[in-house]
């Protein structure tokens, strides 16, 4: 008898959400998406015909280009799909200790063994479901997908292995520090740049992983996604050509550099952003030796010669709407699988787009997207991947075709990683809630204040406006302290109740011509659109708006080529 088998994979919130570096975030998305491939491939040598992912999917372990999601769906013609899912959960526990060995070979000197043991074994979430095949795919898959959420939530509560005295993870706090104590065991040398453990810092098994296991490669910091659109800027002043050189005297374990070929589009500055920020250099004075230290202080001399950088850049998290209803309509499950071979595509595409706009994919799973971009370029890049995402699907759901929801916070570089992730994934549930859900929100975090919210449908095309308002700004046109004027004006008109429209109208004029008088009717046209209807709710919205648009304004000033697409939507 044929059997639909379901697996989930995890613990997601430790392999994907608990990071203090970039290079931790990707790695952990990165090893479970190694464990999902595991598991897929050993249900499709168990006899499993695949559903999702797609059976032609690169299930290829070590390629980090093909993203797995840790939902696997197959069909199963055997009369045992226990002995299939007891096949694919040893496959997914080999898998996670090829990574764990790597690792601890690599840094056995600096880890206490007996806590290693207690906690290797128990790292890996699987979950199975399986349900018979009644010859009527939608409500076969919708039933194995009920007995897996059901699954899911029976805990298996387990002893606790607490350690008296031990420290716990600095990451989630979930489990004890497997590193020794330097103050008590002294680390052997090598480790202390390799590790890039902070004073107090504390590791468990899942985190000492991430951070050691899979090579020496480095990946692009938030610090060097902040200063791109400065280096862009700059890149042919003679000024930074000086500092690109200077970088590359500077030792590898202190200023680490990015493979040019894994990560092309920062081979104008393929090193560390922190170089590029004179307040950061603190931290490599315990690093270098005294050569070095000339280097560094050309290195500062030369900075002071351009302008300062943006330290902002942009957290985009999508996901997909509406796609449960797209695949409960699936009829058979040849649809379901064509499905999934476009998703798989998405991701494909995906990759691609973010690497264009200058940014670097963390993840992307499906419809699930999480990526790190410059705050010049997210916009555009979040309303290719919308429109992208909609052409994919276009042809498997051409009724009710499923869209993207899009959050991008904007964050400073020194904010907690796991803060400026938390950014991310908040906004993405605010463009989740907007009515109708298809909607792009962004939220600003400035270093002081509260966050500033919008979130907008994007058939409105709220990243033109923002744009548009960012322009007209840097020309002059539009004075950058007039969004806190304007919320002082939606005081004043908060209780009326007639002709608000034309009053607001008369007043932003006003506004503006006393604080600029070039191209008051340049204003009088471009924002024509966004005062009908205009009451003292839709100031505070526009003020909102301007306040994104003023910080936009400042990052594209830095970039004096404006890329082609932020000149379409300026013309």
């Amino acid at each position: 008898m044929n059997h639909l088998l379901a697996i989930s994979v995890g613990p997601v919130q430790e392999f994907i959400a608990a990071a203090r570096r970039t290079r931790d975030l990707w790695f952990g998305s990165y090893l479970l998406s190694e464990i999902s491939k595991a598991v897929a491939n050993s249900v499709k040598d168990n006899g499993g015909k695949l559903i999702f992912p797609h059976p032609d999917t690169n299930l290829t372990s070590g390629d980090d280009k093909v993203n797995v999601a840790n939902i696997i769906l197959a069909e199963i013609p055997v009369d045992e799909p226990k002995d299939v899912a007891a096949n694919a959960k040893q496959a997914a526990q080999k898998r996670w200790h090829e990574f764990a060995s790597e690792a601890r070979k690599e840094a056995s000197g600096v880890i206490r063994t007996e806590i290693w043991d207690e906690q290797v074994d128990d790292v890996i979430e699987f979950h199975a479901a399986w349900t018979a095949c009644s010859g009527n795919y939608k409500d076969d898959r919708a039933k194995v997908m009920r007995l897996l959420a059901g699954r899911k939530n029976l805990r298996d509560f387990q002893a606790a292995f607490g350690r008296a005295g031990v420290p716990k993870s600095s990451l989630d706090g979930q489990r004890e520090s497997i590193l020794k104590d330097p103050t008590k065991e002294r680390w052997p040398e090598r480790f202390r740049t390799r590790l890039r453990v902070r004073e107090g810092e504390q590791l468990d098994v899942v985190g000492f992983v991430k951070r050691v296991a899979g090579g020496n490669q480095s990946y692009p910091s938030v610090s060097r996604i902040a200063a791109d659109p400065w280096i862009r800027a700059n890149r042919d002043k003679p000024a930074f050509k000086t500092i690109l050189e200077l970088c590359k005297e500077l030792p590898g374990e202190v200023l680490h550099r990015l493979n040019e070929t894994v990560f092309p589009q920062f081979q104008d500055f393929p090193f560390e952003g922190t170089a590029i920020y004179r307040s950061r250099h603190h931290e490599w004075e315990e690093e270098i030796d005294d050569s070095d230290r000339v280097s560094l202080g050309d290195l500062q001399d030369e900075l002071t010669r351009l302008p300062v950088p943006s330290p902002y850049l942009a957290v985009l998290v999508a996901d997909g709407d509406r796609m449960g209803a797209a695949i409960s309509a699936l009829g058979d499950v040849n649809a379901h699988r064509n499905f999934s071979c476009t998703l798989a595509g998405f991701v494909t595409t995906a990759r691609s787009i973010v690497n264009n706009y200058n940014g670097v994919l963390v993840y992307a799973g499906g419809d699930d997207v999480l990526a790190f971009l410059p705050v010049d370029k997210c916009l555009s890049c979040a309303r290719e991947l919308r429109d992208q995402f909609v052409e994919c699907l276009k042809p498997c759901v051409p009724i009710n075709t499923p869209t993207l929801s899009v959050g991008i916070a904007i964050g400073h570089f020194m904010d907690n990683l796991e803060d400026l992730l938390n950014y991310g994934r908040t906004a993405e549930r605010a463009a989740k809630k907007v009515e109708g859900k298809d909607a792009l929100a962004v939220h600003l975090h400035k270093r002081g204040g509260s966050p500033i919210r919008i979130a907008d449908r994007w058939g409105n095309s709220p990243e033109k406006r923002l744009l548009k308002f960012a322009s007209l700004m840097n020309q002059g046109i539009i004075p950058t302290k007039l969004p806190y004027e304007l919320r002082a004006m939606a005081k004043l008109y908060e209780r009326w109740t007639d002709n608000t429209d034309t009053a607001i109208q008369q007043d932003l004029y006003r506004l503006i011509a006393k604080k600029s008088s070039r191209g008051i009717e340049t204003v009088r046209k471009e924002l024509a659109t966004e005062l009908q209807g205009m009451d003292s709710n839709k100031l505070i919205s526009l003020a909102q708006e301007l306040l994104v648009a003023r910080q936009l304004a400042r990052v594209l000033k830095q970039e004096t080529r404006q890329s082609a697409a932020t000149e379409e939507v300026l013309s």
